[in-house]
């Protein structure tokens, strides 16, 4: 069971500049650490039924750089790789939860922490 807390100040105000910048209201932050290459987040898609039918996802990284990949359910010739630096904002929305899986992979390389906020909208 999780039991949400209000949103602080600062990060509220994180919030509201993304909010801004792609015209979508949030409810929700979701904070992972990522202590070293060791931690991961496996495929997955974000398909909780609380987000409703094409959620809207953002993602903001902080810290170390890391690889996001995505890979397409049912075409394997799809997938990408994208690096995300501190302060890069990812958008997922529209039908990428349908079709598509994500995930943070393990790496042996030398990376420092890494923090990611992910802001989402529960109904």
């Amino acid at each position: 069971t999780m039991y949400p807390e209000s949103f602080f100040k600062e990060l509220e105000q994180v919030k509201s500049d993304i909010e801004e910048k792609i015209a979508h209201k949030f409810t929700t932050c979701l904070a992972n650490l990522y202590r070293t290459g060791n931690d991961s987040n496996g495929w997955h898609s974000d398909n909780e039924k609380e987000l409703g039918r094409n959620p809207v996802i953002a993602s903001l990284s902080l810290g170390a750089t890391r690889s996001f990949q995505l890979k397409h359910k049912t075409d394997s010739s799809q997938r990408f790789n994208i690096e995300l630096p501190s302060g890069s904002l990812l958008i997922m929305k529209g039908t990428t939860q349908e079709f598509w899986k994500h995930q943070i992979p393990k790496t042996k390389k030398h990376v420092g922490e890494r923090i990611n906020l992910t802001f989402r909208t529960i109904l």
